[in-house]
């Protein structure tokens, strides 16, 4: 199990915050297999569909050069021309090429990790220790399980691509043989064959060598990522910050609260209670609610304050604990009474409204 430089195991899984930190600095999960598969199979097909129109290119340019050398004189005036034609020339015929080729690769690399600026990667990537202590990166070079595995696969790739040109080349061993007395035409024909050949098969294999490749490397990057339990209650800190803290923010909250609660219930039209246990105050403004409201709530201590409260102000106290406790356990602060509550309320709000004409 993977380990940090304190020799904490890392059994937690990355964290959203530590991916995009190691994304920002160029820690990517990618293959450089894939993008070197890509452009062996797809940048050699593009060689060998648009390899004929260079060649061509190039056959005109060298039998122009062969007819016209009797006239071209080689000058200081007359070399600046020529550099500007053949440059111009190779431009025309290999950038295009090349051009594909780094699309190809850019296509490989952005289709692995998505497109994002590393910005970290340059503002971060070099220290001061690290120029000056070329010790520990020489120790992670060779003293690495990433450089032995990278290590081991370069040999297993040497030996498969060896055998692949080995095979092919000792099939056509005869039809080598009888080149010699055929026309120099075929020769090329020949060449061009063997190496599509050669092209196809080892691009296959490196294509299935590229996707375990890629497997391993999210997974290995996985492992790399993973955090201590430390490292989690760390980053709890940084980000939400300390857990007592945030347990103190939210009792001075909830104190809070209550204490407007409270100061509501002097604005009721009534309070029911348990008579006990349960309290709940109601408002009602005609004019202003389509329904009553339930505007402060609380059992045990809180109910008592709030029919302290109710007393003090002269707001009307009534029990109806079937009543009280309904509301409280079906009601939340702020909300309207639900319909099914309706006559009940109504009822008690009646009687209310009664007693206030009779004072």
């Amino acid at each position: 199990m993977a380990e940090n430089k304190d020799g904490q195991e890392k059994t937690e899984p990355a964290s959203a915050k530590r991916l995009n930190e190691a994304r920002a600095r160029g820690q990517v999960a990618k293959s450089h297999d894939v993008t070197t598969a890509a452009i062996m199979l797809l940048g050699g097909l593009v060689v060998f569909l648009f390899g004929g129109a260079m060649f061509s290119g190039f056959q005109d340019f060298m039998r122009f050069t062969f007819q016209n050398s009797a006239t071209i004189s080689i000058t200081t005036e007359s070399t600046a021309p020529l550099f500007y034609r053949m440059s111009l020339l190779l431009a025309k015929l290999l950038l295009p090429i090349m051009g594909l080729i780094v699309l190809i690769a850019l296509a490989a690399e952005v289709s692995q990790v998505g497109f994002r600026f590393a910005g970290k990667k340059f503002t971060e990537g070099l220290h001061f220790k690290q120029v000056f202590n070329p010790f520990s990166g020489l120790k992670k070079i060779f003293m690495s399980g990433r450089t032995a595995f990278e290590l081991i696969k370069s040999f297993t790739k040497l030996i498969l691509f060896g055998f692949i040109v080995y095979q092919v080349l000792a099939s056509k061993a005869e039809e080598t043989v009888g080149l010699m007395e055929r026309p120099f035409a075929d020769v090329g024909t020949f060449m061009v064959s063997v190496c599509f050949e050669l092209l196809i098969k080892i691009s296959l294999v490196y294509i299935l060598i590229a996707i375990a490749d890629f497997f391993y490397q999210k997974y290995k990057f996985r492992e790399d990522m993973k955090m201590t339990k430390q490292e989690v209650k760390e980053e709890v800190k940084q980000t939400e910050g300390d857990p007592k803290i945030r347990q103190r923010l939210r009792s001075i909250m909830r104190s809070r609260l209550r204490k407007l609660m409270l100061k509501k219930v002097q604005e009721a039209e009534v309070v029911i209670t348990n008579p006990t246990h349960f309290a709940v105050a109601l408002s009602y403004k005609s004019n202003e609610m389509s329904a009553p409201k339930l505007i402060a709530k609380g059992v045990d201590y809180l109910a008592f304050q709030i029919r302290q409260i109710a007393e003090e102000h002269g707001v009307p106290i009534i029990e109806d604990p079937p009543l009280a406790r309904v509301i409280y356990y079906k009601v939340e602060v702020e909300q309207e009474i639900p319909e099914n509550l309706f006559k009940a309320v109504a009822q008690v709000l009646a009687y209310v409204y009664h007693l206030k004409r009779r004072a």
